[in-house]
Formats: C-alpha cells, structure tokens, sequence
C-alpha cells in the first residue's frame, strides 16, 4: 500500500492543504490518522477523483 500526506494531495490536484483537511472533515475524502498523522491511501484517493471527489459514502448519508 501507497498513503500520501495531506500536502502531497493538495499539490497533485492543485488546492490548499486547509481544502484537502476540509474534505476528510467531512468525510468526502477517506483518510487513516495514525496519531496526529493524516494519511490517504493511493487507491482510495484515486477512487475519491474517480467519482468526483465530493460523494459521499453510503455510511455518511446515512448519518
């Protein structure tokens, strides 16, 4: 498995790590936190720009 760090994925799709924090906030882009570290796995987030990058899972609907 591949993660990426938060600015890793602000800079690949050109937005501000704050909009990137924003997202996993609200649950739009899946992430892992290993302590205080945020990290998005590569497939994941490959799947999250797949479907547009603001869907929401079935589980966050839900909520």
């Amino acid at each position: 498995m591949k993660f990426y760090t938060v600015l890793e994925i602000a800079e690949n799709i050109k937005l501000s790590p704050d909009r990137v924090y924003e997202a996993i906030r609200h649950g739009l882009l899946p992430s892992v936190h290993i302590g205080r570290q945020v990290r998005i796995e590569e497939q994941a987030f490959h799947e999250w720009v797949r479907q547009g990058g603001t869907r929401l899972s079935a589980h966050n609907r839900a909520s």
